[in-house]
């Protein structure tokens, strides 16, 4: 992680889940505080368009622009909010700061109460940026190439099929397996404690750089979850019967594909920024989510 030096205050870009009430609610308080305190945003267009907030006279653009005219992007919402800002700023570079409104998460770093909190210290970079790697697929349909980025992770499953499906899966041009399950995941560290976690893979480190392939629901117990470089290319070419598959990028971007297509994933060619300012590292995360350490001594 790198720190910040102290300088002007920086503008803050503000995206936020509008479905969530609370942040319909909080937006509104918290612009007021930033004009109150001199501290300059910008907000999203649908920001603007849908809460009571011109008043505040501040600039608006679509989310996919918002950090090319700010500092620090403030997304409030949770971890889902967190996936797809990272989705559409990243490439800008610009850290991301996630406010929690729901459950306690892995990626929305503080509370509303918090960021009250800290606002002053956040608007004059008083923290620390700690790079996370992502992932890209390339979902090839003949002649037809689409581009998918991801933060915690990419799948294929068998859709609506209650049958399984065979993956033909290569590392680089290297064939690894066929593996008979209801589908795959490649995983970020980041994303090792979502779907990825569920589905019986490990649990990495974020600040690691790696690409886990885990099996979901595999049909045999030797097909087991695989670690592996993160330089390296995965190609996936499923078989279904002639049934239609799933593609998910953060379960949030989709596509169907069928046998003829193929995934390739890979590292993403730029690593997404997150601000850290709560103190809670991702150990003390992990202790809080899964309940760990509940029958600990103190042996230090």
């Amino acid at each position: 992680m790198t720190n910040l030096a102290k300088s002007a205050k920086k503008r803050l870009g503000i995206v936020a889940n509008l479905n969530k009430q609370k942040a319909r609610e909080t937006i509104p308080v918290f612009l007021k505080m930033l004009q109150e305190k001199r501290i300059p945003a910008v907000i999203t267009t649908t920001i603007q368009r849908e809460l009571n907030v011109r008043q505040f006279g501040l600039d608006a653009y679509p989310r996919s622009e918002i950090g090319l005219h700010s500092d620090v992007v403030v997304a409030f919402g949770g971890d889902g909010t967190m996936l797809s800002t990272a989705r559409e700023v990243s490439h800008t570079q610009v850290p991301i700061l996630g406010v929690n409104l729901g459950r306690f998460g892995f990626l929305a770093e503080i509370s509303v109460e918090e960021l009250y909190r800290l606002v002053d210290q956040i608007a004059v970079g008083q923290f620390d940026v700690e790079a996370r790697m992502a992932i890209q697929a390339r979902v090839i349909q003949g002649k037809r190439q689409r581009l998918f980025f991801a933060f915690n992770d990419v799948v294929l499953d068998r859709y609506s099929s209650s049958r399984t499906i065979l993956i033909d899966t290569y590392i680089n041009d290297e064939y690894l397996n066929t593996y008979n399950a209801d589908g795959i995941i490649v995983s970020t560290p980041t994303g090792s404690t979502a779907y990825n976690l569920s589905a019986g893979g490990p649990l990495l480190a974020p600040d690691m750089e790696a690409l886990i392939v885990t099996p979901i629901c595999s049909h045999s117990l030797s097909q087991r979850p695989l670690v592996i470089h993160p330089k390296r290319t995965i190609r996936i070419k499923a078989r279904s019967e002639g049934r239609k598959m799933l593609f998910t990028a953060d379960g949030q971007d989709v596509v169907t594909v069928t046998e003829r297509d193929v995934v390739e994933v890979r590292q993403a060619p730029f690593s997404v920024k997150l601000v850290k300012c709560s103190g809670k590292s991702f150990y003390e995360v992990l202790r809080t989510k899964l309940n760990w350490g509940e029958n600990r001594k103190n042996t230090f």
